[in-house]
């Protein structure tokens, strides 16, 4: 009877699986994830926003009341904030995906097209209070809630009515008499007198705004609903607490602007600041919304270049000061920076402004444009190369030193930053310790070296005395929450260091320890940087990492290290603090009055979030099988916000407190209505004997006696994301591993540790001894396996079929093909030399071109493409901005010209990892065709067979 109840839920089960449908492309609109969420400051507010992770259909928005009990759902609803006092959440609702998308399609104007709704929900009722359509963003402080700021578009135009009256007397005139004729001219002549003595008693009125034309603002108060408009406004600034806000109107381009304004809520009027100059930008405010500071233009002379000129209220009612060009505020030859605009610090007690030299270009006037080089002129003794100098142009042209004006006493101080790398302040503006870095002497190094090193300074405000603190320092130091003292992770003694910014004394705070500060299992050729830091507890000591356990050091260097955790070397698990605090992760976080920690199992593979107290480590969400993040917490509540979830089960949002852990959201119900899959951790040695681990994903009706066609993707490392959940999307350049598993194919994920000099050989001896030892488990099609990766896991890709002829496909994306082109080549994304990538850092050469010519061969793909019998399919985009678009077209037109099967998607304008979705969407459905023909024997496709001819572009897809 036992094996009959057995079979029977066997039989169930089975037909469940077999009822479930296989995902396609066309599903991937089906899943969503949390976009905002928003939690109360007492933590019985939580609003969460839920959107398709295409953007392609309908979201809605959750608000969950946990002391009421209650759950309210708004259809489209994003952008979630909870109101300071907790009495309201503000959010705006789109409107439905296919009414907007078949406006476009219908190419509706623009202005005409739905628009966001705004939405303002009472928390005592539980109901929607008011609602303002055609609103484009909102904003409101965290910290009062007096009035929002409401950025609206322009009102539709009245539909023109026709008057059908009007139509009729034109097509049928009345017929009248002469004598008729003469008494109606007679009435409408004395009524038009009449209405033009009425037009002249009354006072001239001021123009009255058309809210047609053009944006506009509206000042809401949530609690009277009341709404003041606002017109041509050009920018604002509203203030983190108070009751008014500084703003500025413009006419248009080539018009004078009207002024800038203060609004005071207490009155709701608007206060002219200044009406008299052509341009106004950059304002500014104080947390409490007194003090102000703008730029001004006063003269159109030379609207080219304007001078502007920073003008200064210390409230709205006082006069102003001119601080950009008078009382010397400004050394001779100097000028504001024209895009660096003026801060004021936390207390209000100091504005910032940035200044930059005047500099005379000598310009032959007699040439037209045309008769003028348009060159790049490199140098080798240029600090940094021509295309980093363009890729930073901006922040190049915006170079400036730092003028600090004193608000209570109207003195300036003048920083000599501007020959600076960086200045450091800390977070508030108000202390008195600044920091600058200086790279100048490690600059040209950097296009080879790694770390990238500095020289800090430390400067003292009252004072004035300058001193280097640092030399030759590959991390940033960290200030400590009292602003007295920095700490930081020396590269060359691989321990941390203090240092006390008054005395400029230093100490090494970890010298005696017998652990290692530094990744103990990093494998490049460059000095390994830190495990991490954890940011201060509330006593001030800094939270540091070894690669297991949380240490604490004491930035004085007075008191000894101390091992907090204490057992995660023992125990083989990792230890982290959280940094939960929006506006201070510096901080770390506290839950009931202890640590909080997560906590990763080495053996299990699964986070927990732990707290660290009197008593020690104790669990607060301890799991095995799944990964458990906190992402938020309610700033005066022990209350977390965490999200919980594996391969199969959607990492929702779960409320979670000392009393209570409820989930509050079903973000992805539909999945159980598709065949899944399930991953396994698995271990093997490589060729050399290293002991590694790898992921093996299979189908949700796995049948160990069949055999499967596999797919085997790799980076680096990867086995920590056993418990990861993979939604599945369109490919930004990657596989999908749900996509696949529901598809009855296997995939494989090895771990990859590398030697230095020779990354192709590492890739070999750890992915193909890997799938050696998958094959041997036996459910595996030997005949059906591929590779596939993306950036450095494409260059594995391309370098395996150099090597072995056991995969029947592979696809590479954005590979680096030859090593000797590469070596010398752009990362045209930030300007930068790619040559410290194989010296130093991923690609793990060791070693210069021509020290080591003979290891840029050997793991360069390109001189071995004759060896190659695998079809290979390529992706490298022509925007490629980290590896250069032309090492996929030596890949390519290598094996062209030897009649090797493969094939280069080049999406146009597409970065290294596509952004656009309509191509992500096509290369899923390309990628997946390539691999069904390959490991499931499907028809070839079109472009496949024949290719896609330029004409068709755009016209045919080739599927």
């Amino acid at each position: 009877m036992k094996n009959l109840l057995l079979l029977l839920a066997f039989i169930i089960s089975i037909t469940a699986i077999a009822q479930k449908k296989v995902l396609t492309h066309a599903d991937y609109d089906l899943w969503k994830h949390a976009s905002k969420t928003e939690i109360s400051p007492d933590g019985n507010l939580v609003a969460i926003s839920v959107v398709t992770a295409t953007g392609a259909g309908d979201g809605y928005l959750e608000i969950h009341n946990i002391a009421k009990n209650t759950k309210h759902t708004f259809f489209n609803g994003i952008d979630p904030q909870i109101s300071a006092d907790e009495k309201y959440i503000y959010f705006l609702q789109k409107p439905e995906y296919q009414k907007l998308r078949k406006e476009k399609k219908k190419e509706v104007d623009k202005n005409e097209q739905s628009k966001n709704t705004f939405m303002v929900y009472e928390v005592a009722t539980g109901t929607i209070v008011d609602s303002i359509q055609r609103i484009k963003s909102f904003e409101a402080s965290d910290k009062r809630n007096d009035f929002l700021i409401l950025e609206k578009f322009k009102d539709l135009k009245p539909e023109k009515k026709k008057d059908t009256a009007a139509v009729k007397e034109e097509k049928t005139p009345l017929k009248e008499t002469k004598r008729q004729k003469k008494r109606r001219l007679k009435k409408e002549q004395e009524e038009l007198s009449k209405k033009l003595k009425e037009l002249k008693k009354e006072e001239p009125e001021e123009k009255k705004a058309d809210f047609t034309k053009e944006d506009y603002l509206i000042v809401y108060q949530p609690f009277s609903k009341a709404k003041d408009s606002i017109d041509s406004f050009k920018e604002y600034e509203m203030p983190r607490e108070g009751t008014g806000f500084i703003y500025s109107r413009e006419q248009g381009k080539k018009k004078k602007d009207h002024g800038v304004y203060y609004y005071d809520l207490s009155t709701r009027t608007s206060t002219p600041l200044i009406e008299n100059a052509w341009r106004y930008k950059d304002l500014a405010i104080d947390k409490y919304g007194k003090q102000l500071a703008y730029k001004v233009a006063l003269d159109s002379a030379s609207t080219d270049s304007l001078k502007f000129e920073l003008y200064y209220h210390k409230d709205f009612k006082s006069y102003t000061r001119q601080l950009g060009y008078g009382d010397d505020n400004i050394k001779k030859g100097w000028k504001l920076t024209e895009k660096r605009k003026a801060i004021f610090s936390e207390s209000g007690k100091r504005l910032l402004f940035y200044v930059q030299p005047k500099i005379a270009y000598t310009i032959d006037t007699t040439l037209m444009d045309d008769e003028i080089a348009q060159v790049d002129v490199w140098n080798y003794k240029d600090r940094m190369t021509q295309p980093e100098q363009k890729t930073r142009f901006s922040s190049l042209e915006n170079k400036s030193a730092t003028v600090v004006w004193d608000t209570e006493n109207g003195t300036v101080k003048f920083l000599n930053d501007y020959e600076m790398g960086d200045t450091d302040w800390d977070n508030d503006l108000d202390g008195t310790y600044i920091i600058y870095a200086n790279n100048d002497k490690y600059d040209v190094a950097r296009s080879w070296e790694y770390p990238w090193r500095s020289d800090y300074l430390v400067e003292n405000l009252k004072t004035r005395s300058k001193k280097f603190i640092i030399n030759k320092s590959g991390s940033y130091p960290i200030r400590n929450p009292e602003n007295t003292h920095v700490i930081y992770f020396n590269f060359d003694t691989q321990d941390w260091h203090m240092m006390n910014l008054e005395t400029q004394i230093g100490k090494n705070l970890t010298k005696f320890l017998k652990v290692s500060f530094a990744d103990e299992d990093d494998d490049h050729p460059a000095l390994a940087n830190a495990h991490g830091f954890g940011g201060f507890d509330k006593d001030g000591f800094a939270l540091v990492y070894d690669k297991y356990d949380v240490w604490r050091l004491d930035v004085n260097g007075v008191l000894p290290p101390e091992n907090l955790t204490k057992s995660g070397r023992q125990n083989k698990i990792t230890y982290r603090t959280e940094n939960l605090d929006r506006e201070h992760r510096e901080l770390a976080t506290y839950f009931n009055n202890k640590l909080l920690l997560t906590s990763f199992d080495h053996r299990t593979k699964a986070n927990s979030i732990m707290t660290l107290g009197a008593n020690g480590i104790e669990p607060l969400y301890e799991v095995s099988d799944r990964n458990v993040t906190a992402f938020a917490k309610a700033e005066n509540s022990n209350t977390l916000l965490v999200r919980s979830g594996n391969f199969t089960d959607y990492p929702d949002v779960e409320y979670v407190n000392t009393q209570v852990k409820k989930t509050l959201t079903d973000i992805n119900p539909q999945q159980d209505g598709f065949k899944w899959g399930t991953v396994e951790l698995f271990k093997w040695n490589a060729y050399d004997g290293v002991p590694l681990e790898g992921l093996i994903y299979k189908p949700e009706d796995f049948d160990p006696k069949k055999k499967y066609p596999m797919i085997v993707y790799f980076y680096e490392k990867y086995s920590e994301r056993l418990h990861d959940y993979k939604s599945p999307l369109p490919s930004a350049s990657t596989v999908n591993f749900s996509y696949l598993t529901s598809n009855d194919y296997i995939v494989f994920v090895p771990d990859i540790v590398y030697k230095d000099g020779h990354p192709g050989q590492s890739a070999y001896n750890c992915i193909v001894s890997g799938t050696e030892a998958v094959e041997r488990l036996g459910y595996v099609d030997s005949n059906k396996m591929a590779l596939q990766g993306q950036s450095w896991g494409g260059y594995q890709t391309a370098y395996l079929v150099t090597r072995t002829n056991k995969y029947a496909a592979a696809m590479a994306g954005a590979p680096v093909s030859n090593m000797t082109s590469a070596y010398g080549g752009i990362r045209w994304g930030s300007g930068l030399s790619r040559a410290f990538q194989y010296e130093k850092t991923q690609t793990r050469i060791g070693k210069n071109l021509w020290d080591g010519l003979d290891l840029y061969i050997e793991n360069s793909p390109l001189f071995h493409i004759p060896k190659i019998e695998t079809p290979l399919l390529m992706m490298h985009n022509d925007a490629d901005g980290a590896v250069p678009y032309y090492q996929g077209i030596e890949m390519f037109m290598g094996m062209r010209r030897l009649g090797k099967p493969s094939w280069l998607l080049v999406y146009n304008n597409e970065a290294h990892n596509l952004r656009k979705m309509k191509n992500k969407r096509d290369l899923s459905v390309r990628m997946m065709q390539f691999f069904d023909h390959y490991l499931k024997g499907a028809v070839q496709p079109t472009w496949m067979q024949e290719g896609l001819s330029r004409d068709k572009k755009g016209k045919q897809t080739g599927y």
